[in-house]
């Protein structure tokens, strides 16, 4: 039950996972600019974990973030990232909301607790929930309102940045692999010889299906006679994808082991359709220009947070380092040279010696 409360925009937050923060994008008035150079020089005190174009993060709200996350993330650390990382991402959200005039109802909000209150099973439930997780009512509809503000951001990037057909067909050609399904049926035992023996049966005409809800120990699909239904690749254990994405139209397989045990597995049909696959592309041509849309948010802002400033001051100290041992280098490297003509000049003077010897 405490799952469905998880909000998306903690799953959201993974978006920014590796974006670096650049400079600042060029604003669109004085005024702007001045207060981004302004925002530049702003630093972290005792009271901020985060600051978003000027913007601060307090600990005090962080630290009821963390509180709410502290049981669904089971390392400290990461709990700590995921939230700083999380709280920043509704700064930019926030701010791109405002500025392209996305409306949020607070009609919405009541519209959405009612529903929670529904899908927990009444009000005594999502009470005993929320008291679960140490939250009040308050908290709750400002996590539902983040909810609506990633939704409701979402859907006016996807109405603004249509995909073209065009994209889709693109895609579809330089990731054709990824769209061939199969639709196969198994037969799964424990044992070799048995898995042998049914392969007997199949050679000699038997039906496949009636064996099936015979023999196999995957009751799931024995029932039906086997039949898995259609799966691309990346859906089975490796063992048996590389046997049915090996296979063609109505073949039937040896025995196939994998950690479940053995299967034999007849191809019922292969499908790579471009019609069947555009609205698995759509989506994912969608996502993949909303995470970069996201990502260049963060990367236009100027955003500063504990790790940043740490992995500044590393960064710093370890080129301080370098260049004291660059420094050190080229002071060995005169050391040297001078040592060596001194040596050069030692040797000119008791070559010179030896010769005014010989010449006596």
């Amino acid at each position: 039950m405490k799952n469905k409360i998880i909000p998306v925009m903690l799953m959201a937050s993974l978006l920014f996972a590796g974006c670096n923060q650049n400079k600042d994008a060029n604003k669109e008035s004085g005024n702007k600019t001045e207060q981004t150079e302004q925002a530049k020089e702003q630093k972290l005190d005792d009271k901020t974990v985060a600051i978003v174009d000027g913007q601060k993060i307090s600990k005090d709200d962080y630290k009821s973030e963390m509180s709410f996350y502290a049981s669904m993330l089971a390392s400290q650390q990461q709990l700590k990232n995921s939230i700083v990382t999380m709280m920043v991402q509704d700064k930019l959200i926030a701010n791109d909301i405002k500025k392209n005039n996305i409306k949020i109802d607070d009609k919405d909000v009541d519209n959405a607790l009612m529903q929670s209150v529904q899908n927990f099973g009444g009000q005594e439930q999502f009470d005993k929930t929320l008291d679960d997780y140490n939250m009040d009512i308050k908290k709750f509809k400002e996590t539902l309102k983040k909810d609506l503000m990633y939704k409701k951001h979402r859907e006016w990037f996807d109405e603004n940045n249509k995909v073209s057909d065009d994209e889709i067909k693109k895609y579809f050609e330089e990731n054709k692999d990824q769209f061939i399904k199969v639709d196969a049926s198994h037969i799964l035992v424990d044992d070799e010889q048995t898995a042998k023996d049914i392969k007997a049966k199949l050679d000699n005409g038997e039906d496949f299906a009636k064996l099936a809800k015979e023999y196999s120990k995957d009751t799931a699909s024995a029932k039906n006679g086997g039949e898995l239904g259609s799966f691309g690749k990346g859906q089975m254990v490796k063992e048996f994808e590389e046997a049915a994405f090996s296979m063609k139209e109505g073949e039937i397989s040896n025995p196939v082991k994998s950690q479940f045990g053995y299967h034999i597995i007849k191809i019922n049909s292969i499908s790579d359709s471009y019609e069947k696959s555009k609205e698995e592309i759509t989506k994912k041509i969608k996502d993949k220009k909303y995470a970069d849309y996201i990502k260049k948010l963060h990367d236009e802002a100027h955003v500063v947070t504990e790790q940043d400033s740490k992995q500044k001051a590393k960064d710093s100290k370890k080129e301080s380092t370098t260049e004291v041992k660059t420094e050190d280098a080229e002071k060995d490297k005169e050391n040297s040279a001078k040592d060596k003509e001194n040596t050069d000049n030692s040797k000119d003077e008791n070559n010179k010696e030896e010769t005014d010897k010989d010449n006596k």
